[in-house]
């Protein structure tokens, strides 16, 4: 899937940040947050494949799911407008405010909008409502809520080999939200590299049991799948109370980020995960020179949402 439209590979921008230069660590930023101004970071990566075959399906249109201030809702929108495809976006919650940044960029690229109450939308991954949608719709393509499945999957096995292709990484950051951007890099790390996920949610223990699940489904060989984790951790007390809670530590921090690399994060993943990264160099007992880079998932449409629930313009 090809279009003039997006930066692909994503720059890798290396980065001077006092604490990591005095542990002799060079730190690079992936920048899939500059793939596309709307459909950017591990959504564009998520969603490419499964675009694919909506279009080899011969499919006029995607369903997608996600709650109101859902970067794969607008990133989805926005994809679907510039390959030609319909969208409808089930949304979470009846009282979603339509109107809001997020929904009403969508609208704009044409994804007709449903909300549904919160019972029908934890319903909304069984046999039978997945029925019911073929009743109301033809024709349609079905992509799960933050584009969970095999070709999302597969979708992000290109982010470590484009980091691969420019330097060799001994540790490689990035969030975890369903475990589906890592585990597409877990699949992609022919060269045994650590990588080190971030939870952005509360008790996200299951996230490693989600990467078991997803690896075993490619793999079908529980001897592989744990040769594959070996080099894989997961951080799960950065989460800032979580899934989309921030404090003033964490909006102090993205300021000074970005006044220290010119690069502005998401504060619902990338954000927490630099805060982790930048945790850990400081518990560092050792200059052993290495290479450290941080995904940036993209996801900037985000901010808008915090900013409506914190007031003061986070940048």
């Amino acid at each position: 899937m090809n279009s003039e439209q997006f930066h692909i590979p994503s720059p890798l921008q290396k980065v001077l940040i006092k604490e990591f230069n005095e542990k002799n660590i060079e730190l690079y930023i992936k920048r899939d947050d500059l793939i596309h101004p709307e459909v950017s970071g591990n959504k564009w990566r998520k969603l490419k494949l499964n675009i694919e075959q909506a279009l080899f399906k011969g499919k006029d249109k995607i369903i997608t799911f996600g709650g109101a201030h859902s970067n794969h809702i607008a990133a989805t929108a926005k994809a679907a407008e510039i390959y030609g495809l319909k969208s409808i976006g089930i949304i979470r919650g009846e009282d979603a405010d339509f109107n809001n940044r997020t929904l009403s960029f969508a609208r704009s690229c044409g994804m007709k909008l449903m909300a549904v109450s919160r019972s029908e939308y934890r319903n909304s991954d069984t046999w039978d409502y997945k029925e019911s949608l073929k009743e109301k719709f033809e024709n349609f393509y079905l992509i799960p809520q933050g584009g969970e499945n095999f070709y999302g999957i597969n979708g992000c096995i290109d982010i470590i080999n484009e980091i691969e292709t420019a330097i060799s990484p001994d540790v490689i950051y990035v969030s975890c939200g369903t475990a589906t951007t890592i585990s597409g890099m877990i699949l992609g790390n022919k060269n045994h590299r650590k990588i080190i996920g971030v939870s952005a949610l509360k008790g996200g223990n299951f996230l490693l049991e989600n990467m078991r699940k997803n690896l075993m489904d490619v793999y079908s060989d529980e001897e592989t799948v744990q040769y594959a984790m070996e080099r894989v951790s997961l951080l799960t007390d950065y989460h800032f109370g979580g899934f989309a809670k921030v404090n003033e530590i964490l909006i102090d921090f993205m300021r000074e980020f970005h006044q220290l690399t010119g690069i502005k994060l998401d504060p619902i993943y990338t954000a927490k995960t630099a805060y982790a990264m930048l945790n850990k160099i400081r518990e560092k007992h050792n200059n052993k020179p290495e290479k450290w880079v941080l995904i940036h998932t993209g996801g900037l449409q985000g901010i808008a949402g915090i900013e409506e629930k914190t007031g003061p313009n986070v940048y």
